[in-house]
């Protein structure tokens, strides 16, 4: 069957309605970012309580269909890791304001 190089009116609608008839794919197709991100949780402990290296998670996941590289997984794990410290290091600073209020008292 040839192209149609004129459509109608009646077309234009027929299209519209089968496209506001199309489910929303967003939940389904995840991105390979947004795979990482929902299983970053699991990847951390694998990595820290675990005793499971970058190659041993990425090769895991490979066998599932996902590709990913050892850098990606190695940034999920050291944003990990720096978190924590900055919260250590607010907590450090509470503790020398309230370590000097006694003091204060005192006078």
């Amino acid at each position: 069957m040839a192209d149609k190089k004129w459509f109608t009116a009646d077309d234009v609608e027929l299209a519209k309605t089968a496209l506001d008839e199309l489910p929303d794919l967003t939940e389904k197709r995840l991105t390979k970012s947004d795979v990482l991100d929902k299983l970053k949780d699991q990847i951390v402990l694998l990595s820290g309580s675990k005793g499971y290296s970058v190659e041993d998670i990425r090769s895991a996941l490979e066998g599932v269909g996902i590709q990913t590289s050892v850098k990606a997984i190695r940034e999920i794990l050291s944003s990990q890791k720096k978190a924590p410290t900055g919260a250590a290091g607010s907590r450090s600073r509470a503790k020398k304001i309230t370590g000097n209020t006694p003091a204060t008292d005192g006078q």
